[in-house]
């Protein structure tokens, strides 16, 4: 069991009602990884939904054998693993701590089960990991579009680029 307070420190529960962090809690394992420790590797069930206390973690994908692409580092606050919410779902992604982790972790199948039984847990869930979502969609967009500023020769191959930002 964690501890209501820890789970506070995680920013898409701040807005939950204290009757969800509780059930949450009673789910929840605190766990600590060392440096190098691997979360989830792709192509591999994904099972656990992590959050982040302390420490940051690389989500990556490797492009060729001696090269690996960094799509995020995930910072204390944050969240990962949300596919883990979809029964039978993989890591499309390997995650791996870049320093010393301390992580609140949920069981996918046990969190699914919880969602059949408290729509609310589920809506609130479900609006916190939409939120993330948003929140990485507007800022890789906004990387692409100074990507296109540094790079005005590439904006003649876009037909679009009005609607590149727009959320779905």
């Amino acid at each position: 069991m964690v501890k209501t307070e820890d789970l506070k420190r995680i920013n898409m529960l701040r807005d939950f009602p204290g009757h969800l962090l509780e059930i949450i809690a009673r789910e929840a394992n605190l766990t600590i990884f060392g440096t190098g420790a691997r979360l989830a590797t792709i192509h591999e069930k994904l099972d656990t939904f992590y959050m982040l206390i302390m420490g940051q973690v690389a989500v990556k994908k490797a492009l060729t054998p001696e090269i690996d692409i960094i799509f995020e580092y995930v910072q204390s606050g944050s969240t990962f693993g949300s596919s883990a919410f979809i029964e039978g779902s993989t890591s499309a992604y390997t995650i791996i701590c870049q320093e010393p982790c301390e992580t609140i972790s949920l069981s996918g199948e046990r969190m699914i089960e919880l969602f059949r039984e408290n729509h609310e847990l589920a809506y609130y869930m479900m609006l916190g990991i939409a939120r993330q979502y948003k929140k990485n969609m507007d800022i890789r967009a906004k990387m692409i579009m100074k990507t296109l500023d540094d790079n005005p020769e590439l904006r003649d191959d876009i037909h679009d680029i009005e609607n590149l930002a727009l959320v779905i």
